[in-house]
């Protein structure tokens, strides 16, 4: 097998990405939590990975580069760890190890895609093409796993009581989610790219397909993904059109993503998402306009109407809207964090705070938002030596995006610009991406063919 196959079957694992999720679903269910399909698969790819950049280490001084960023990371977390076995009373060294895992595995895959892409490209690959056909392609997969889940009855559920929501043969609601709504964009590219005319909106099924998936999820995220991608398409339009851009695809695809905004519109109300924000209002002891009891008032005279009282909603109860408790955790783990040792403060208090024993069965919790959960494992830092590249690469994507305004301002760019920035958001209120890495890959992906194919990587001597 000669090198460019190599690096291939290393975009092509991108494609792979639901099916392991859907016999990791099958082994947790036969085999139990101790190790999936899904983690060995995944740890494998990243151990190849590793290996790839330590071999064109060699010869590339951007690989070098990369690899001694990965030794700092590694530094970092060994001191992590001997730092919070002298504090943490249980320490839990296996569940400790397994988070960092998680987290390291986005800058692994994404420093090594890097790699992969750049070598790729200078063997005239076209890697735009080739990584977009792997999305849409595994967007496909998942919709089409939804679509027979639901047709078979064998959807699991999403929920465990009170809201409603299915995440067909995928085990980890928040996961598959986060991953349908990053793939979204791409998959809406697809339908842009060959809708010439309004003549031919064909192209826009798999989109639609997609997204029955994500609002059969019952959550946020599945239904703000939607909103996003149909709106940035939308004013995308129109920014083109006033642009002068006055192709018939432009036109064509202005006219579609209206057609399906109003469609989603009309049909929100008979969404699971909309019945499960009137359960999460009414927990909350929100009163949504009902007839309220009123001492000393007795029974109405007749023809008189109770009083309504007027909903109102607390900055708590927005927050909680918004983060579904989340917050209350970041609050209770940010007085841990700044009452906790200096050395605590620098390097992170590491997997789930300064824990405790749990209860018998319960778990530890984390907060479940990606960047609070950097920066309270591990440190100041710790969070800044994450960030890093994170911050470098998009910084300079963006610097560039907006110099080239004009030449860029396409569809292709739009998309995958929503992709990155859905799984940022994503990250930031949900969680579930940065810490997960059968969705980190896809971001991890994104952002490094966005900055190779734009030449924002040099080779270092």
């Amino acid at each position: 097998m000669n090198m460019k196959k190599i690096l291939m079957l290393f975009v092509a694992f991108l494609v792979l990405q639901p099916i392991i999720d859907i016999l990791t679903t099958a082994s947790l269910f036969m085999a139990g939590p101790s190790v999936t399909v899904g983690v060995f698969v995944r740890a494998a790819y990243m151990v190849a990975i590793l290996l790839l950049m330590l071999w064109l280490a060699r010869k590339s001084g951007l690989s070098r580069l990369f690899v001694a960023y990965l030794i700092g990371l590694a530094v970092i977390l060994v001191v992590n760890v001997v730092l919070n076995m002298q504090v943490k009373d249980p320490y839990y060294l296996f569940q400790e190890l397994k988070f960092f895992n998680k987290v390291i595995y986005f800058h692994i895959t994404f420093l090594g895609l890097i790699i992969v892409y750049r070598e790729l490209k200078a063997m005239k690959f076209d890697i735009a093409q080739k990584t977009t056909q792997y999305f849409f392609l595994s967007g496909i997969i998942i919709a089409a796993v939804f679509i027979v889940a639901q047709i078979t009855g064998t959807s699991l559920a999403n929920y465990s009581h009170t809201k409603v929501g299915f995440t067909g043969w995928f085990y980890a609601g928040n996961e598959i989610g986060a991953i349908m709504a990053i793939l979204l964009p791409i998959v809406a590219l697809y339908g842009t790219e060959r809708t010439e005319s309004l003549k031919r909106p064909w192209a826009w099924i798999p989109f639609v397909l997609l997204s029955l998936g994500m609002l059969a999820l019952g959550t946020k995220v599945g239904y703000g993904g939607i909103v996003i991608v149909l709106l940035s398409v939308l004013c995308g339009s129109l920014i083109m059109l006033l642009m002068k851009n006055r192709t018939k695809r432009v036109k064509a695809n202005l006219f579609v993503s209206a057609i399906l905004t109003a469609l989603l519109l009309v049909a929100t109300p008979f969404t699971p998402v909309f019945g499960n924000m009137f359960a999460h209002i009414s927990s909350l002891g929100i009163n949504l306009g009902q007839p309220v009891d009123r001492p000393g008032e007795g029974e109405p005279l007749e023809g008189e109407e109770l009083p309504e009282e007027e909903p109102t909603f607390t900055s708590e109860q927005v927050q909680n809207l918004v983060f579904s408790s989340r917050e209350k955790y970041e609050v209770a783990m940010r007085e841990d964090f700044f009452s906790s040792p200096i050395s605590q403060q620098l390097f992170g208090m590491g997997f789930a705070g300064n824990y405790v024993e749990p209860e018998p069965g319960k778990t530890l919790k984390m907060i479940e938002m990606d960047f609070h959960d950097w920066f309270y494992s591990f440190g100041w830092i710790g969070f800044i030596y994450l960030m890093a590249p994170l911050v470098w690469f998009a910084g300079r994507y963006v610097i560039h995006f907006a110099k080239n305004l004009k030449t860029h301002f396409n569809y292709f760019y739009i998309l995958y610009g929503v992709a990155f920035l859905l799984g940022i958001g994503i990250a930031y209120t949900a969680g579930h991406v940065l810490t997960a890495p059968a969705v980190s890959i896809y971001l991890a992906a994104i952002l490094a063919l966005l900055v190779v194919k734009e030449n924002l990587v040099k080779e270092k001597q």
